[in-house]
């Protein structure tokens, strides 16, 4: 699995339209939002597998949410808001508002629906990352969101998204969440 696999899975339009009925907005919405957050998502992940105990920690939710990767549609149109968001302040914690704020701004849905959107995909994230990662846990998991982000597994389009998950300013926050305004027209 590379990154446009996961990101063809988050926002195919069946499962882009099971998002955006659930939540009652625009399924272009709901794609753009998941297209924008996707490398936060990983890069929040990575830095959280950096320690040894952040990396144990995500391969033990990756390792619980694996066994439903079977069915992410499913999982999308009964998709749990409040483990979503569990899930969430986990991975880019005290960020969280930051992060759905600049997505938000390059996206042009409200942070509400950011968050609710990203709630909505968080548990089949986990579920297709854990699916990949096996039984490999936290050593695993390390090279797994390396290759993703690096571009390693998936080309140009994980090259692009790696690179942009830099944080050359120093803020903090990727720097995709301040350069994909020239993408959404912003």
């Amino acid at each position: 699995m590379d990154l446009s696999n996961i990101l063809g899975a988050l926002t195919g339009n069946d499962a882009a339209g099971a998002i955006a009925q659930n939540l009652n907005i625009d399924s272009k919405q709901v794609s753009s939002v998941i297209t924008a957050a996707l490398p936060s998502l990983l890069g929040a992940m990575q830095k959280n597998a950096s320690t040894e105990a952040g990396a144990a920690s995500l391969a033990e939710a990756l390792g619980n949410h694996a066994g439903n990767a079977g069915n992410i549609l499913n999982n999308l149109k009964g998709a749990d808001l409040t483990d979503g968001s569990k899930i969430l302040g986990h991975i880019f914690g005290g960020n969280l508002s930051n992060v759905l704020g600049g997505i938000s701004q390059q996206t042009g849905v409200a942070s509400n629906a950011v968050g609710n959107i990203l709630s909505s995909i968080a548990p089949s994230l986990l579920a297709l990352l854990g699916k990949q990662n096996g039984n490999s846990g936290a050593a695993g998991l390390v090279g797994l969101l390396g290759g993703l982000l690096g571009g390693q597994q998936s080309g140009g389009l994980g090259s692009i998204l790696g690179a942009a998950m830099k944080d050359k300013d120093g803020d903090g926050k990727p720097d995709i969440l301040g350069g994909l305004g020239s993408l959404f027209g912003k």
